[in-house]
């Protein structure tokens, strides 16, 4: 009988990341949930722009992009994805999309930095997550009056709708150092990621969390003093979320969407193995 998956979270200073030892599992099971969070956890970005007026010297076009990458606020569960609206089938309505306005002009002395607090949600609850995210600077005797149409989408239609930043999974290293290994003081001491700690005249594993620093194996110690291993059943996964959803839920939801893949395929294999009978 194969041994239950076991979770263990590693503390993060950062509240968008998530940072966890995954034992007993295969990188094939953990690479499936690194993919679905990339092209299939939905979040809300902009996607269409209409543009009232604009004097300024950025086109359309390029506001448009800008726009669409600015994260939002997705921890709603009323907006249906809007190809599978039951109201507007896929024609955009306010069961599945979303209007944010952006008013902003100057007057002929002053000039301004327009931010993506300066977006304006028709629904309190989708906004943009950072404030301070520059979209553009307007000049002198200019303006700029749009209408920014969010919906739900995925990674599959544009990595805008990616709800990570970073993602990534690593072997959990092994590091056996020789009992009288000769090493550099001053190389370990001043490795960025701490690996390493050295006590008297020893040196001792310190932090192998964070990865392997390289010039630490390479600089630090005397030839064939220190081997790394790497366990293949016990891994490292950390991911940094954009902010458009809460790092545990993202988790949650790729797990769930991955449950019901393996019903759809068991379903669709059922289907097809007793339809021949």
């Amino acid at each position: 009988m194969n041994p239950l998956i076991e979770i263990e979270p590693i503390e993060v200073e950062d509240r968008d990341s998530l940072k966890f030892i995954a034992k007993n599992i295969t990188p094939a099971f953990l690479n499936s949930i690194r993919r679905i969070i990339l092209m299939d956890v939905p979040t809300i970005a902009i996607e269409d722009v209409i543009v009232i007026e604009n004097t300024t010297a950025i086109f359309d076009e390029y506001i448009a992009h800008r726009l669409g990458l600015i994260p939002l606020n997705s921890e709603i569960d009323d907006l249906s994805m809007i190809d599978e609206c039951p109201s507007c089938e896929g024609q955009g309505c306010n069961m599945c999309t979303v209007a944010l306005t952006l008013t902003q002009e100057t007057d002929l002395n002053t000039e301004k930095m327009v931010y993506s607090r300066d977006l304006d949600p028709l629904d309190h609850r989708i906004y943009p997550i950072q404030d301070e995210i520059p979209i553009m600077k307007m000049g002198r005797d200019q303006r700029l009056i749009l209408e920014a149409i969010a919906r739900f989408g995925t990674g599959r239609e544009h990595a805008k709708w990616q709800p990570v930043g970073t993602i990534l999974y690593r072997f959990m290293p092994k590091i056996k150092i020789q009992p009288k290994a000769k090493f550099n003081k001053a190389v370990l001491e001043s490795c960025p990621k701490k690996n390493f700690k050295v006590v008297g005249d020893k040196v001792e594993v310190n932090e192998i969390l964070n990865g392997i620093c390289r010039d630490c194996i390479k600089d630090g110690f005397e030839e064939n003093s220190i081997t790394v291993e790497y366990d293949p059943t016990t891994i490292i996964f950390e991911l940094e979320s954009t902010g458009a959803l809460i790092p545990e839920n993202i988790v949650l939801k790729a797990s769930e969407i991955f449950d019901k893949k393996i019903d759809s395929f068991v379903e669709t294999f059922q289907e097809v193995i007793y339809k021949e009978d």
